[in-house]
């Protein structure tokens, strides 16, 4: 089938007309067609391969997902502020014209104009100011702030409600001077206005302690000029400290950012920076309060003081020294004489110690004591052996008793009697142990009884 088809198409082929266009005569008519069929347009795309041209030209790509169209921006067509700005990644709508180049066989945008989308030129340019100024936003670079000014100069319009709302808050916190100096502060040109105000001050009004920039709030085109490098460079060169007060507290330009202190709003950089009188007069108040009560407190340490050197030179006085020593003295001698009466009082009584016991060891003294030592040993002795034979003689008494309880014949003064064999003495206990006509002896308490056995009874 494949064949067959070639087949037809070569035959078609061969049996039409041979129309034949050179290279340069379908170029041209593309050319034309593209020319003139797009006149100026608007592109939307992503800026790619950007590069400068050393004759000024300038190259990129505009590209869309899988699409792309190249585009040239001539060096004599370069008057808008934007292609300072142009990088690879930004999305932005070219105006221009489209061109055919034969020679190469590539269509390109001629562009006139470009526009960012999305951010805007404002934007783009603050980007850059503040990446090429980051360091200068350090808040360890800022200018401290005097907190007592004693002059201040703000650069604002005359006739903005700001400098109105600035003035009357100062006012009411604080005495000093306040030295307005107009500038724009909107439009074209207003940030030069404003960077020579802040070199006048400097050179002329070298006496201002803070320098404030103020304006109401705006559109980012009405606050352009504070993101200018102008600006930025200006207040960097200022000796004097720059509070910046710019729009609403939403609003945050470079002029925020580069500033030694930045305020959401004028109303807010009177209250934050300049101080509050009846504050201070309260913290003055309270100030004087504790100062008196130092000094009360010192004045009753120095009273104490002198009252204690009026006692030591009380005490270091003569008098009072001569009447230490002399009641020194008086004690002194009182002790001596306690001293020595109880030193004669000890020497008395030893003494009659010593004379009794001279009395004591005279021999008629010791013979006296001996001899009735002797006399109360004798009489213990003499208890002693009548309590020994008494005891003695009690026991004696008590054997004899024991004896006697315990003696044969004791038993037979009760009406017993004893009965023994007549030839071996045995004394008999049992009717078994004799016999029938054995002759026996009873002996009896008193005396004794010889019988004989007549008859033998067992027991009953």
């Amino acid at each position: 089938m494949g064949q067959n088809l070639e087949l037809e198409t070569s035959q078609t082929v061969d049996s039409l007309e041979k129309n034949c266009f050179t290279v340069k005569e379908i170029t041209q008519k593309v050319k034309t067609l593209i020319e003139e069929g797009f006149s100026l347009l608007w592109v939307e795309g992503e800026i790619t391969n950007l590069r400068y041209a050393q004759n000024g030209n300038v190259y990129f790509n505009l590209t869309e997902e899988d699409a792309g169209i190249k585009a040239i921006i001539f060096n004599g067509q370069k008057n808008g502020e934007i292609f300072s700005y142009l990088k690879n990644g930004l999305k932005v709508l070219c105006w221009g014209k489209l061109n055919f180049y034969p020679k190469t066989g590539e269509v390109y945008l001629i562009v006139r104009r470009v526009e960012p989308i999305g951010k805007g030129l404002i934007e783009l340019r603050k980007e850059q100011l503040i990446q090429k100024y980051h360091h200068w936003f350090d808040p360890n670079n800022k200018r401290s702030l005097p907190p007592y000014p004693q002059k201040i100069a703000v650069i604002t319009s005359l006739f903005g409600a700001a400098l109105q709302d600035f003035l009357k808050i100062v006012s009411e916190r604080w005495e000093l001077q306040v030295l307005i100096y107009p500038s724009r502060v909107q439009g074209e040109g207003a940030e030069k206005e404003i960077v020579q105000a802040i070199k006048d001050i400097n050179e002329y009004f070298s006496d201002v302690d803070i320098i404030f920039i103020t304006r109401g709030g705006g559109s980012a085109e009405d606050l352009a000029p504070f993101n200018t490098e102008e600006v930025v460079l200006g207040i960097r060169a200022s000796k004097i400290p720059v509070v910046s007060a710019v729009g609403h507290e939403r609003d945050y330009t470079i002029c925020d950012m580069i500033a030694d202190k930045r305020c959401p709003t004028p109303s807010a950089a009177a209250q934050e920076v300049i101080p509050d009188k009846v504050k201070w007069l309260e913290k003055l108040g309270l100030y004087k309060k504790k100062l008196k009560q130092f000094l009360d407190i010192i004045l009753s340490r120095k009273q104490n003081s002198l009252y204690q050197v009026r006692l030591d030179l009380t005490e270091k006085s003569p008098l009072k020294t001569v009447y230490h020593l002399e009641n020194f003295l008086k004690n002194r001698s009182n002790k001596l004489e306690l001293i020595f009466n109880r030193f004669l009082d000890f020497q008395e009584k030893r003494i009659f110690e010593l004379k009794g016991a001279l009395k004591r060891h005279h021999p008629k003294e010791i013979l006296q004591i001996e001899f009735e030592r002797l006399q109360t040993y004798r009489q213990f002795l003499d208890l002693s052996l009548e309590n020994y034979l008494k005891t003695y003689e009690n026991k004696v008494t008590n054997f004899k008793n024991l004896l006697r309880s315990l003696s044969p014949l004791n038993i037979l003064e009760r009406g017993y009697s004893i009965v023994r064999k007549v030839d071996t003495k045995k004394v008999v206990k049992s009717a078994k142990e004799v016999e029938v006509n054995e002759p026996l002896e009873i002996k009896l308490s008193k005396g004794s009884l010889i019988v004989k056995v007549l008859r033998i009874q067992d027991e009953v």
